[in-house]
């Protein structure tokens, strides 16, 4: 193209010959512009595909970090679930002063399992993402929420998870107090049922246990609403 330019001009310089060298350098310098700037918008052009391609592949990175920790979210959730479930029946024999079922031995044993909760978050993409700059995301408001997911609402979940694990941890042996476990048998025997019923201590420790739990339940249930939103807003982006 610009070697077209270039005849052109050339012709028309030649048909005015005190104008043609005026011409002919006023005609070079504007054909070294245009080139100059059609290399940049070439380079710029070549620079935002290699950019997206990036971005791209960091958003495939965050897509499968995401589904990963939903995954991860709903098996230690449903554990909770069924703890909490059963510690509920196990304090409305207890409160109610009931006799002594076999099954209260089941509920005994699942309520000890206290665990730690504290999952391991998949972070591979952010630190990529990290290492790479924000800047190579086109959303803004992706950027946003991406930074809130894993400065505020992840982080929430872990402080409050080991804010929980403190408090089982402080007195981990506290249970030999009230039972004694079977050797071939799973299960938690009580040593004294009439006297664990009436042991205000006991049922303290029991509340305090399970309030953790659900707390740390309902920082998982934030944590996957807040996962799912920003993987759908992932998905949309990489559509």
């Amino acid at each position: 193209m610009i070697n077209i330019f270039r005849k052109t001009r050339k012709k028309l310089a030649d048909d005015n010959k005190p104008l043609k060298y005026m011409r002919y350098a006023i005609g070079e310098i504007v054909l070294v512009v245009i080139g100059i700037l059609i290399a940049l918008q070439i380079n710029n052009l070549n620079e935002w595909r290699k950019d997206r391609m990036i971005e791209k592949s960091i958003l495939l990175e965050f897509e499968d970090n995401l589904e990963r920790n939903i995954a991860l979210i709903d098996i230690a959730a449903a554990e909770i679930n069924e703890i909490n479930k059963s510690t509920k029946i196990m304090i409305d024999i207890i409160e109610e002063r009931k006799s002594y079922p076999d099954t209260l031995i089941h509920h005994f044993d699942l309520f000890m399992r206290s665990g730690s909760y504290l999952l391991k978050i998949n972070t591979n993409g952010y630190e990529s993402l990290k290492n790479i700059g924000f800047e190579i995301l086109s959303s803004k408001v992706l950027k946003k929420e991406i930074l809130s997911l894993f400065e505020i609402s992840y982080p929430s979940y872990v402080q409050e998870t080991e804010v929980v694990n403190a408090i089982w941890g402080s007195n981990p042996m506290w249970w030999q107090d009230y039972f004694y476990i079977r050797p071939s048998e799973p299960g938690l025997i009580p040593l004294d049922y009439s006297s664990l019923i009436e042991d205000k201590k006991f049922m303290t420790i029991v509340r305090d246990i399970d309030f953790g739990r659900h707390r740390v339940l309902d920082q998982m249930i934030l944590c996957k609403a807040e996962t799912q939103r920003v993987l759908q807003l992932i998905k949309d982006e990489l559509n």
